[in-house]
Protein backbone atom coordinates (compact mmCIF):
# COMPACT_ATOMS: atom_id res chain seq x y z
CA UNK A 1 0.00 0.00 0.00
CA UNK A 2 2.23 2.60 0.92
CA UNK A 3 6.03 2.87 2.10
CA UNK A 4 6.83 -0.38 4.54
CA UNK A 5 8.16 1.85 7.46
CA UNK A 6 6.56 5.62 6.77
CA UNK A 7 4.41 6.77 9.78
CA UNK A 8 2.34 9.52 10.35
CA UNK A 9 3.02 11.25 13.67
CA UNK A 10 -0.31 13.10 15.23
CA UNK A 11 -0.22 15.12 18.42
CA UNK A 12 -3.53 16.77 19.36
CA UNK A 13 -3.20 19.69 21.54
CA UNK A 14 -5.71 22.21 22.81
CA UNK A 15 -5.83 24.88 20.24
CA UNK A 16 -4.68 22.59 17.30
CA UNK A 17 -3.09 19.72 15.38
CA UNK A 18 0.53 18.94 14.75
CA UNK A 19 1.41 16.63 12.16
CA UNK A 20 4.62 14.78 10.81
CA UNK A 21 5.47 12.37 8.44
CA UNK A 22 8.58 10.09 9.47
CA UNK A 23 10.37 7.49 7.72
CA UNK A 24 11.86 5.28 10.24
CA UNK A 25 13.51 7.88 12.61
CA UNK A 26 13.57 10.57 9.85
CA UNK A 27 11.33 13.68 9.94
CA UNK A 28 9.93 14.24 6.47
CA UNK A 29 9.45 17.82 5.91
CA UNK A 30 7.17 19.48 6.72
CA UNK A 31 5.63 20.03 10.08
CA UNK A 32 1.58 20.28 9.52
CA UNK A 33 -0.19 22.80 11.46
CA UNK A 34 -4.22 22.23 11.19
CA UNK A 35 -7.32 23.38 13.11
CA UNK A 36 -8.39 21.06 16.57
CA UNK A 37 -10.21 18.06 15.32
CA UNK A 38 -9.14 18.27 11.41
CA UNK A 39 -9.04 14.75 11.20
CA UNK A 40 -9.99 14.70 7.26
CA UNK A 41 -7.16 16.63 6.39
CA UNK A 42 -4.97 14.04 9.10
CA UNK A 43 -6.47 11.22 6.48
CA UNK A 44 -5.87 13.34 3.29
CA UNK A 45 -2.38 12.98 4.78
CA UNK A 46 -2.63 9.53 5.09
CA UNK A 47 -3.06 9.04 1.44
CA UNK A 48 -0.97 11.23 -0.06
CA UNK A 49 1.66 10.12 2.01
CA UNK A 50 1.38 6.52 2.05
CA UNK A 51 1.88 6.12 5.25
CA UNK A 52 1.89 2.29 7.01
CA UNK A 53 1.59 3.34 10.26
CA UNK A 54 -0.31 6.20 12.66
CA UNK A 55 0.10 6.87 16.02
CA UNK A 56 -1.65 10.10 17.79
CA UNK A 57 -1.71 11.31 21.56
CA UNK A 58 -4.11 14.04 22.68
CA UNK A 59 -4.98 16.11 25.51
CA UNK A 60 -8.59 17.32 23.68
CA UNK A 61 -9.78 15.23 21.45
CA UNK A 62 -9.60 11.84 19.68
CA UNK A 63 -10.59 11.00 16.13
CA UNK A 64 -13.76 9.21 15.62
CA UNK A 65 -14.25 5.38 14.64
CA UNK A 66 -15.25 6.60 11.29
CA UNK A 67 -11.57 7.83 10.58
CA UNK A 68 -9.72 4.79 12.60
CA UNK A 69 -12.22 2.19 10.96
CA UNK A 70 -11.28 3.58 7.66
CA UNK A 71 -7.32 3.00 8.20
CA UNK A 72 -7.75 0.50 9.82
CA UNK A 73 -9.77 -1.36 6.57
CA UNK A 74 -7.30 0.24 4.42
CA UNK A 75 -4.32 -1.47 5.82
CA UNK A 76 -2.57 0.79 8.32
CA UNK A 77 -1.73 -0.30 11.82
CA UNK A 78 -3.49 2.35 14.26
CA UNK A 79 -2.22 3.20 17.75
CA UNK A 80 -3.52 5.68 20.21
CA UNK A 81 -0.44 6.69 22.58
CA UNK A 82 -1.79 4.18 25.94
CA UNK A 83 -0.49 4.87 29.53
CA UNK A 84 -1.64 1.41 30.31
CA UNK A 85 1.44 0.04 27.88
CA UNK A 86 4.79 0.04 29.01
CA UNK A 87 6.69 3.11 28.35
CA UNK A 88 9.70 3.42 26.66
CA UNK A 89 11.83 4.97 29.95
CA UNK A 90 12.21 3.97 33.29
CA UNK A 91 9.72 6.20 35.87
CA UNK A 92 9.79 7.39 39.72
CA UNK A 93 6.39 9.04 39.27
CA UNK A 94 3.70 8.16 41.69
CA UNK A 95 1.06 8.47 39.79
CA UNK A 96 1.55 7.22 35.89
CA UNK A 97 -2.05 7.04 35.23
CA UNK A 98 -2.26 10.84 35.50
CA UNK A 99 1.36 11.14 34.03
CA UNK A 100 -0.03 13.75 30.65
CA UNK A 101 0.45 12.21 26.83
CA UNK A 102 2.26 15.28 26.35
CA UNK A 103 5.05 14.77 28.55
CA UNK A 104 5.37 11.12 28.01
CA UNK A 105 6.27 11.98 24.49
CA UNK A 106 8.29 14.83 25.00
CA UNK A 107 10.56 12.97 27.70
CA UNK A 108 10.92 10.03 25.23
CA UNK A 109 11.80 12.71 22.44
CA UNK A 110 15.33 13.04 24.19
CA UNK A 111 15.78 9.37 24.10
CA UNK A 112 18.93 8.30 22.45
CA UNK A 113 19.77 12.09 21.62
CA UNK A 114 20.50 13.16 25.28
CA UNK A 115 23.42 11.54 26.56
CA UNK A 116 23.15 13.66 30.16
CA UNK A 117 20.32 14.63 32.59
CA UNK A 118 18.13 17.51 31.02
CA UNK A 119 15.28 19.39 31.92
CA UNK A 120 12.52 19.30 29.21
CA UNK A 121 10.62 22.59 29.13
CA UNK A 122 7.28 22.45 26.94
CA UNK A 123 5.96 25.82 27.04
CA UNK A 124 2.51 25.82 25.47
CA UNK A 125 -1.08 26.51 27.07
CA UNK A 126 1.12 25.55 30.26
CA UNK A 127 4.44 24.85 30.89
CA UNK A 128 5.87 21.26 31.88
CA UNK A 129 9.19 20.62 33.84
CA UNK A 130 9.91 17.23 33.26
CA UNK A 131 13.34 15.59 34.53
CA UNK A 132 15.63 12.86 33.21
CA UNK A 133 18.56 11.58 34.66
CA UNK A 134 21.61 10.50 32.66
CA UNK A 135 20.58 6.81 32.52
CA UNK A 136 17.03 8.29 31.23
CA UNK A 137 15.28 7.39 33.99
CA UNK A 138 12.19 9.87 34.64
CA UNK A 139 12.05 11.66 38.09
CA UNK A 140 9.42 13.94 37.82
CA UNK A 141 8.30 17.45 36.97
CA UNK A 142 5.84 20.31 37.51
CA UNK A 143 3.52 22.49 35.62
CA UNK A 144 2.74 26.09 36.13
CA UNK A 145 0.92 28.83 33.85
CA UNK A 146 1.74 29.54 30.33
CA UNK A 147 2.76 32.91 29.00
CA UNK A 148 -0.66 33.53 27.91
CA UNK A 149 -2.58 31.88 30.59
CA UNK A 150 -0.97 34.77 33.03
CA UNK A 151 -1.16 37.52 31.02
CA UNK A 152 -5.32 36.49 30.91
CA UNK A 153 -5.20 35.70 34.86
CA UNK A 154 -3.56 38.82 35.48
CA UNK A 155 -6.51 40.98 33.52
CA UNK A 156 -9.11 38.58 34.60
CA UNK A 157 -8.83 38.37 38.37
CA UNK A 158 -8.10 42.00 39.00
CA UNK A 159 -9.77 45.29 38.04
CA UNK A 160 -7.68 47.40 36.32
CA UNK A 161 -5.00 45.49 35.06
CA UNK A 162 -4.88 45.56 31.06
CA UNK A 163 -4.65 42.56 28.69
CA UNK A 164 -1.39 42.63 26.85
CA UNK A 165 0.23 40.49 24.10
CA UNK A 166 3.13 39.01 25.08
CA UNK A 167 5.38 41.67 23.16
CA UNK A 168 9.44 41.57 23.33
CA UNK A 169 10.59 42.80 26.96
CA UNK A 170 13.58 45.03 26.77
CA UNK A 171 15.94 44.94 30.03
CA UNK A 172 15.28 43.37 33.44
CA UNK A 173 12.27 45.30 34.55
CA UNK A 174 8.74 47.34 32.89
CA UNK A 175 9.12 51.13 32.79
CA UNK A 176 4.88 50.67 32.55
CA UNK A 177 2.15 48.67 33.42
CA UNK A 178 2.05 46.89 30.34
CA UNK A 179 5.93 46.68 29.94
CA UNK A 180 5.67 45.09 33.84
CA UNK A 181 2.57 42.72 32.77
CA UNK A 182 5.10 40.99 29.89
CA UNK A 183 7.87 40.72 31.79
CA UNK A 184 6.10 38.91 34.50
CA UNK A 185 4.46 36.55 32.16
CA UNK A 186 6.72 36.30 29.48
CA UNK A 187 10.10 36.76 31.44
CA UNK A 188 8.66 35.24 34.78
CA UNK A 189 8.66 32.02 32.81
CA UNK A 190 12.19 32.09 31.72
CA UNK A 191 13.36 33.12 35.30
CA UNK A 192 11.10 30.28 36.98
CA UNK A 193 12.82 27.64 34.46
CA UNK A 194 16.27 28.94 34.92
CA UNK A 195 15.61 28.94 38.70
CA UNK A 196 14.53 25.16 38.42
CA UNK A 197 17.66 24.86 36.36
CA UNK A 198 20.10 25.79 38.77
CA UNK A 199 18.35 24.45 41.90
CA UNK A 200 18.95 20.55 39.84
CA UNK A 201 22.70 21.42 38.74
CA UNK A 202 22.99 20.42 42.42
CA UNK A 203 22.28 16.77 42.15
CA UNK A 204 22.70 16.99 38.00
CA UNK A 205 26.12 18.67 37.07
CA UNK A 206 25.93 17.87 33.56
CA UNK A 207 21.83 18.66 33.03
CA UNK A 208 21.13 20.12 29.73
CA UNK A 209 18.07 22.07 29.15
CA UNK A 210 15.62 21.59 26.17
CA UNK A 211 13.24 24.17 25.47
CA UNK A 212 10.09 22.71 22.92
CA UNK A 213 6.47 23.86 22.84
CA UNK A 214 4.60 26.78 20.57
CA UNK A 215 6.02 29.32 22.98
CA UNK A 216 9.34 28.22 22.98
CA UNK A 217 10.36 30.92 20.22
CA UNK A 218 9.61 33.75 22.23
CA UNK A 219 10.87 32.42 25.31
CA UNK A 220 14.43 31.25 23.80
CA UNK A 221 16.13 34.80 23.23
CA UNK A 222 15.75 35.49 26.80
CA UNK A 223 17.67 32.49 28.29
CA UNK A 224 21.10 32.98 30.22
CA UNK A 225 21.30 29.22 30.81
CA UNK A 226 22.58 26.84 27.78
CA UNK A 227 19.51 25.81 25.90
CA UNK A 228 18.74 23.36 23.21
CA UNK A 229 15.56 24.25 21.20
CA UNK A 230 13.69 21.26 19.72
CA UNK A 231 10.17 22.12 18.11
CA UNK A 232 9.39 19.02 17.34
CA UNK A 233 10.50 16.77 20.31
CA UNK A 234 7.07 15.48 20.87
CA UNK A 235 6.28 14.49 17.47
CA UNK A 236 9.66 12.36 17.42
CA UNK A 237 8.71 11.02 20.88
CA UNK A 238 5.45 9.58 19.75
CA UNK A 239 7.64 8.33 17.20
CA UNK A 240 9.72 6.03 19.36
CA UNK A 241 7.24 5.08 21.36
CA UNK A 242 5.42 3.95 17.84
CA UNK A 243 8.33 2.12 17.13
CA UNK A 244 7.97 0.26 20.20
CA UNK A 245 4.76 -0.57 19.96
CA UNK A 246 5.11 -2.01 16.69
CA UNK A 247 8.27 -3.92 18.03
CA UNK A 248 6.01 -5.47 20.80
CA UNK A 249 2.99 -6.69 18.55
Amino acid sequence: MGTPNRRLIVDVGNSGLKAACFEGDELLPPVARLPAGDWGAIDAMATNLGVNYIIYSTVANVPSERWTDKWKQQGRQVYALDRSKPLPFASDYRTPETLGQDRIAAVAGTLGTCTTARLVVDAGSCVTYDLVDATDRYRGGNISPGVNMRLRAMHEQTARLPLVSPGKPEGAVGRSTGEALQHGGLLGVVYEAEGLYHRLLADHGDLQLVLTGGDAPLLLPYFSVPCVHSPNLVLRGLNQILSAYVNAS
